[in-house]
């Protein structure tokens, strides 16, 4: 009697998981009901970004969405506001704001699109709250009290980017997230933003005061300097003796190069745009160094230099290296990347690039007389 007692006992215990337990496309069913149901939401937010440099970013925000099918760019509106940097972003479907609050100022980005997520304060916003993307089949375990979704995704081998991830924390009562975690190893060192999503709130009427613009009569719109007029006073100027140092630590002037072209390549390791013309680049080195033609890259990220080696020894680029500082990026005016900076024999800087142009290498022809 008492075996059985025990049995009976044993089987109460186990039903609850019994009766819990569901597939991976049960789960993702259930997560795709929840976010129907959502027409605003709003949410308090962590974020940690820990990047190839070990460096990590930690901080606190809110996010109000509200969600609109017709819009082209994300199917939603957001106001989001970063807490410690006292910025936030607001889009509305045709444009968005990015906010200073102190002082209370704004610059207005009229044609939005995917770039925009990567303002300061729409980091913060988390998609998965308002839409399922993903399109490959998860991996289902659980957590406590909490259904967890693993994502693996193929690697990107051209980028040297591998064991790409992204893990969502579900709660199991309401099916939405409470932490999406996003991963990948780069030149063989790992990368991982961490969201932390709490005191949600769902289909409030206050939500959409969130997006009333009316407050921005009290903001001062913030006049973005012309990219193209961005560098027009260094353009026919002497370049300044600065020094640079290498990889190692050398110091390296580019008075000292004076008689050669010298083009010059602001990057850094994380910057797509910056790997995807290295090729280029590498190609100009071996096609005019023996003409004249010196190609030094500038790496911004100094605690980023052994990523970058691994980088450059993977995919064998052998162009000189130099590491770069904020009174280089202030002088040159480095404030998108890749960067270009074409001087001539004399030390006159000729041209400068925003993003790799197939003019450099007609510019370089004409600087070298070819």
């Amino acid at each position: 009697m008492k075996i059985l007692k025990l049995a009976c006992l044993l089987l109460l215990t186990a039903a609850p998981f019994v009766l819990t337990a569901q597939s991976a496309e049960e789960v993702v069913e259930q997560y795709q009901n929840s976010l129907e149901k959502i027409q605003s939401l709003a949410y308090d937010v962590r974020q940690l970004d820990t990047f190839v440099s070990g460096h990590v970013w930690d901080y606190p925000g809110q996010v109000v969405l509200i969600r609109e099918e017709n819009d082209p760019v994300l199917g939603f509106h957001f106001m989001a506001s970063k807490g410690e940097i006292e910025r936030g972003a607001l889009y509305d479907g045709s444009r968005m704001f990015e906010l200073k609050f102190e002082p209370k100022t704004y610059e207005l980005e009229s044609r939005p699109g995917p770039h925009m997520m990567g303002a300061a304060a729409a980091q913060l916003v988390v998609p998965e709250m308002m839409a399922y993307q993903d399109t490959v089949q998860p991996v289902l375990s659980t957590e406590n009290e909490l259904y967890v979704l693993t994502y693996h995704f193929p690697d990107l081998t051209e980028y040297g980017v591998a064991e790409r991830k992204k893990v969502i924390q579900l709660d199991q009562r309401t099916y939405l997230p409470v932490k999406v975690v996003s991963s990948q190893v780069s030149l063989g060192k790992k990368q991982v933003i961490t969201r932390f999503i709490s005191n949600v709130e769902i289909n409030k009427e206050q939500h959409l005061e969130k997006l009333d613009k009316t407050f921005l009569e009290n903001f001062e719109p913030e006049v973005q300097e012309d990219r193209k007029n961005l560098h027009q006073d260094l353009l026919s100027t002497t370049v300044k003796d600065i020094e640079f140092r290498d990889f190692t630590g050398k110091s390296v002037s580019l008075q000292a190069k004076k008689g050669k072209v010298i083009l010059l390549d602001f990057w850094e390791v994380w910057c797509g745009p910056c790997r995807q013309s290295m090729p280029e680049v590498q190609a100009l080195h071996d096609q005019y160094r023996t003409e004249g033609l010196e190609v030094i890259a500038i790496l911004m990220d100094k605690d980023s230099q052994d990523s970058a080696q691994l980088l450059l020894d993977k995919k064998g680029y052998n162009f000189p290296q130099l590491v770069g500082n904020e009174s280089i990026r202030e002088y040159f005016k480095v404030f998108a990347i890749p960067q270009y900076v074409l001087i001539d024999k004399e030390g006159i800087i000729r041209h400068i690039y925003t993003g790799y142009d197939d003019s450099i290498v007609e510019n370089v022809q004409e600087l070298l007389k070819l």
